[in-house]
């Protein structure tokens, strides 16, 4: 059960109709998702622009679909995993492409160059080095992309703690575990990471640092994933920006 009223239509006031009677003409019906957003017609309306005006980028609606897929996978949403599963799948992409997809991987270059930018940045909380940003530029995504790519993090950020907030239920056939899809991170205990002069890490007390020491650690696609301890987030760096990585004495 939500943990949020569902406003209808019926019991919506005259504010909270308007929005949901756009949502139902734009997607044949109210999900949940809406349905709870509008306890805020404040919420529910800066999401919805916010929304629309993303959707005249530059990024093509398949690739928004592809980070919409992603960021729910990187933050646990049940809810929107399966709401972008489908949708997703309705566009043409297989089911391999979708849990590549979640594993921000892709066949074609430029979208898998903006999928892994998109994780980098939620992994780092934003903070990403320059060497992650040459990779994404070296595939060809520019810089309205790189700034439409924060645009639907954040977009995609709003419904995917709205959701672990409200607990809206799920009107959408649920989307397959991430488990045992693709690729799965194996991580190992590090001594110390240092990186390169230019390059940071945060430690512990959220400071940036080029060293960081006692650390859990896991290589994919060129890029190493830093877990410090007590950290809100899994870093990630490109490999060129690690100088040196040392393990403990067995």
């Amino acid at each position: 059960m939500s943990r949020l009223p569902l406003v209808s239509t019926e019991s919506a006031d005259a504010e909270q109709a308007e929005l949901l009677t756009g949502v139902q003409r734009q997607l044949g019906r109210v999900p949940n998702l809406y349905a709870a957003m509008a306890n805020s017609p404040a919420t529910l309306r800066g999401y919805l622009n916010l929304r629309e005006a993303l959707g005249t980028g530059k990024l093509s609606a398949r690739l928004r679909e592809q980070l919409a897929l992603l960021v729910a996978s990187e933050n646990g949403c049940d809810y929107c995993t399966s709401a972008h599963t489908m949708r997703a799948s309705r566009m043409g992409l297989t089911k391999r492409a979708i849990a590549d997809t979640r594993a921000a991987r892709a066949e074609d270059p430029h979208a898998e160059a903006v999928l892994r930018v998109a994780r980098a940045v939620l992994h780092t909380r934003g903070r990403i080095n320059d060497a992650i940003l040459a990779s994404a530029r070296a595939h060809g995504v520019n810089d309205a992309e790189l700034s439409e790519v924060v645009g639907h993090i954040a977009l995609n950020v709003l419904s995917n703690y709205f959701n672990h907030v409200a607990e809206p239920e799920l009107d959408f056939p649920p989307a397959a575990s991430r488990k045992g899809a693709g690729v799965e991170l194996q991580w190992r205990v590090a001594a110390e990471v240092t990186l390169v002069e230019g390059y940071s890490l945060l430690d512990r007390d959220g400071q940036p640092v080029r060293t960081v020491e006692d650390v859990r650690i896991a290589i994919m696609g060129g890029f190493l994933h830093v877990e410090v301890a007590d950290s809100a987030a899994v870093q990630v760096v490109s490999a060129p920006a690690v100088a040196l990585v040392t393990y403990p004495a067995s």
